[in-house]
């Protein structure tokens, strides 16, 4: 499935955004991200209206009130 109309936040060369951008997911992968003009042809195409995509955002803190490790919740 290529996700298309995307604002893209991408990481390469540091911070970046990419406004006409798409992604193209393969099975449960991201299979490429970049400039909708360099997307792969022959793809199912899903207009995705502007939206903004960005990386999966992990905040892996902890409050003292829990006391520990909380690794096994995970």
């Amino acid at each position: 499935m290529l996700l298309t109309n995307l604002k893209l936040a991408t990481m390469a060369d540091g911070y970046g955004l990419v406004p006409d951008a798409a992604v193209l997911i393969d099975g449960d992968r991201i299979a490429w991200a970049g400039p909708r003009r360099e997307a792969p042809a022959g793809q199912a195409a899903v207009d995705c209206g502007g939206r903004l995509a960005t990386p999966g955002l992990i905040d892996c803190h902890t409050h003292l009130v829990y006391g520990g490790d909380r690794a096994e919740e995970f």
